[in-house]
């Protein structure tokens, strides 16, 4: 199991087109469980889409079928939006 599965699990199971979550949703235990490291809230290119330059964390949400619509590193929130 990768680090990032347990993000990659919740977003196939979410329903509709759209989902925002905190840092703090994403690293909740209860809730996801994925701890992001530092660069995640320091780099906006952490949260890229890039497949063929992609890193473990963009494979999981390309291949659950999701990309990064949004992200703000102010606001420490990120906008999953469903791939078409």
């Amino acid at each position: 199991m990768g680090k990032y599965d347990p993000l990659k699990d919740w977003l196939q199971n979410q329903p509709g087109d759209q989902v925002t979550l905190s840092f703090d949703d994403i690293e909740d235990e209860d809730r996801i469980g994925v701890k992001l490291p530092g660069s995640a809230r320091e780099h906006r290119s952490w949260w890229g889409n890039d497949a063929k330059h992609g890193s473990r964390q963009c494979r999981a949400w390309l291949d659950a079928g999701w990309k990064v619509g949004a992200v703000s590193l102010s606001r420490e929130v990120v906008t999953f939006v469903r791939k078409r």
